[in-house]
């Protein structure tokens, strides 16, 4: 049996599938999503490949080191900020506060090449970021903008060989998005009208 072979049994039984816990609320990161996306994430037994599970802990470890540089150079005020209310909860990755500016949430989103490429290509950061970094401002009240920082997945992904030439590099892109009331109050709305779709269905708890 091959080393690779049995890392991935090993994350097979690590992560097995489950069916998610009933609850009465939205997570914030949904916010983007559609409907049905949505119920799938609540009625079914989530499955989650090894290999996915290797990137998501990689972009764990890229947001840690992110917030441990802030912290260094004294612009990091909080890590996981819990906010939101009966309708959305969530955690903020960060609260930054730079020189010159007021405190504002950060959204730290690493992404494939190819998610990174297409995010260059169209100039603005993804819906479902978007969506996300609005709820965050609107739950922090006195907050007016936010960041969202996007950056690429360290990988040696469509690389040729020799290994030799292989430049580990993680290319970065920051976008300021400021407060959207309207896309904030159509959001709530659309979700407070599909959690009573949701508890009239079974799906949701009412609390």
């Amino acid at each position: 049996m091959t080393l690779p072979s049995l890392l991935t049994e090993h994350l097979k039984k690590r992560w097995r599938a489950e069916k998610p816990k009933p609850r009465s609320y939205f997570y914030i990161s949904e916010a983007g999503k559609r409907p049905y996306q949505v119920y799938k994430a609540m009625m079914v037994k989530q499955k989650c490949p090894p290999p996915i599970k290797r990137v998501m802990e990689a972009g764990k470890k890229t947001h840690r080191l992110v917030c441990k540089y802030l912290g260094e150079m004294g612009f990091l005020k909080a890590e996981d900020v819990k906010v939101g209310d009966n309708l959305f909860r969530g955690y903020v990755d960060a609260m930054i506060h730079l020189p010159g500016e007021n405190p504002e949430p950060l959204e730290i989103k690493t992404v494939s090449k190819k998610w990174y490429e297409e995010v260059l290509r169209r100039g603005i950061p993804t819906w479902q970021s978007y969506v996300q970094l609005q709820l965050y401002i609107n739950y922090l009240r006195k907050v007016q903008k936010g960041r969202i920082l996007f950056i690429e997945a360290n990988t040696l992904k469509d690389h040729v060989i020799p290994l030799e030439e292989y430049i580990p590099g993680q290319r970065m892109k920051e976008f300021e998005v400021r407060k959207n009331p309207k896309i904030i109050r159509q959001t709530i709305q659309k979700f407070r009208k599909l959690r009573e779709v949701f508890i009239r269905d079974g799906v949701m708890l009412r609390r």
